[in-house]
């Protein structure tokens, strides 16, 4: 199955695009598939920034499980002022 996730902020700037295409197995998580994507980054303080998912425009949870097609978007926090 394939996916598409959009990526913003640091992890937009750490993997050089604003999307990735992601091969997944049936039943793969969220977090399952984002982990394996913050594999590719040299840069490990991503991994333990508090990230949120957004699966075809609907807030999910790291547990969401995946399926061909969706578009998983990648939060990382943002401050304001």
């Amino acid at each position: 199955m394939t996916i598409t996730v959009l990526l913003f902020a640091q992890l937009r700037e750490a993997l050089g695009t604003d999307s990735a295409v992601l091969d997944v197995e049936e039943g793969e998580t969220v977090r399952a598939a984002v982990d394996r994507l913050l594999a590719r980054c040299e840069d490990t303080r991503l991994a333990s920034l508090p990230l949120s998912f957004a699966v075809n425009e609907e807030h999910v949870g790291g547990e969401h499980e995946l399926r061909d097609g969706d578009r998983l978007a990648v939060l990382t926090p943002v401050s304001g002022g």
